[in-house]
């Protein structure tokens, strides 16, 4: 039989990635995809409803108006009847002007909204990330002491998750395996 020697010139065939490649443990991955997806969802949706609520408002083509508190005084034209002839006449009037508000255009107010709205994401995200990193640190942990133990030859108790950790599965098949080296010590 004559041996194959590799030719240093040809290069090695390159593995492709595929997608399926990715997604190892389907229902870990999708449960984790879905749920980071519905709080973005819920950031995107309450950010638009924001934006619709501002556009929807009294606010005119993104300025503010509001009315001074100095008012002004003015002459508006009239009319009156002297010894049976329409005369004109200018009556005073005391009114309050619409002054432009420059910290309220409709820049500012939106950028003030998706900056807080924003905030808001940025801390119910944390909040997700501790909580579900949690129930995968937790059992990661476990299973980490439990295998040193193993590997000390100490005595092994089973590993016990919450429910609603991840990863019971492989604790499942770590706890067979500590029974079957249990069972080897005691023979």
């Amino acid at each position: 039989m004559s041996e194959v020697t590799p030719n240093p010139s040809q290069k090695p065939a390159k593995y492709k990635r595929h997608l399926a490649n990715y997604l190892i443990d389907k229902d870990f991955q999708l449960r984790f995809f879905l749920n980071f997806s519905l709080l973005f969802l819920f950031g995107l949706l309450l950010t638009l409803g924001f934006l619709f609520w501002t556009h929807s408002t009294k606010y005119d083509k993104g300025v503010v108006f509001r009315l001074r508190e100095d008012t002004v005084k003015v002459y508006q034209k009239g009319f009156e009847f002297k010894d049976g002839e329409e005369k004109e006449k200018f009556v005073e009037r005391e009114i309050a002007l619409p002054d432009y508000d420059h910290s309220l255009d409709m820049f500012t107010i939106q950028f003030k909204g998706i900056l807080l709205f924003s905030l808001l994401y940025l801390f119910m995200s944390a909040i997700f990330v501790i909580v579900y990193s949690h129930r995968m640190a937790g059992p990661i942990y476990n299973i980490k002491k439990n295998l040193r133990a193993l590997l000390a030859g100490e005595e092994v108790e089973k590993i016990r998750l919450r429910q609603g950790d991840e990863f019971q599965e492989l604790a499942d098949l770590l706890n067979k395996i500590i029974d079957q080296k249990s069972r080897e010590r005691k023979q």
